[in-house]
């Protein structure tokens, strides 16, 4: 859900909550919200109604389409291939894994979380590490994206078109318990 539809959202929610708040106040007796609600929605005045009655359909189908689409549905994957048979894809899920698994045998690194973005020149790829305070993390870094990229073309025949590494914390060491 991006910024336009959280503020959407935010709008709909604080227009809807003080709706309900006047009709629930003229439930209850108060007749101060009956004359603005009067007033505001008087038959005459179709100039204010039927535009906010159009902005609140209009906002409700919005949010109600980015709560039932299904986030991140295209570009989830690579084509590897393309023959007369057909295509070979491989998932960027799959490429995740493999990143994952590059990276933990690199020495003193901690804790791997990729992202993969598919782009027409390959893919690029995202790491955040956390790693171990006796190491030097430009070298390491270094290394990083350097068996990533070999790697993943090496396995999957994609080319990797950049690598970033952010180091997102320094691990403490903790005596282990024996």
């Amino acid at each position: 859900m991006g910024p336009f539809d959280r503020t959407l959202l935010a709008i709909y929610a604080v227009f809807l909550t003080l709706i309900f708040l006047l009709f629930s106040s003229v439930m209850l007796g108060w007749t101060a919200p009956l004359y603005l609600l009067r007033d505001l929605f008087y038959p005459g005045r179709s100039e204010v109604f039927w535009p906010l009655m159009l902005i609140l359909i209009f906002a409700g189908i919005r949010l109600l389409w980015v709560a039932v689409r299904r986030p991140g549905g295209k570009d989830r994957h690579v084509i590897l291939a393309e023959s007369a048979l057909g295509q070979v894809n491989i998932s960027l899920q799959a490429i995740e894994s493999l990143v994952v698994k590059v990276v933990g045998q690199v020495n003193g690194i901690r804790e791997v979380k990729p992202k993969i973005v598919s782009d027409p020149q390959g893919v690029g790829i995202q790491v955040r590490a956390v790693v171990t305070p006796d190491i030097n993390i430009p070298e390491v870094s270094s290394e990083i994206q350097q068996r990533i990229k070999e790697r993943v073309f090496e396995v999957t025949g994609v080319t990797v078109s950049s690598v970033k590494v952010f180091i997102e914390n320094i691990a403490a060491h903790r005596p282990r318990v024996e």
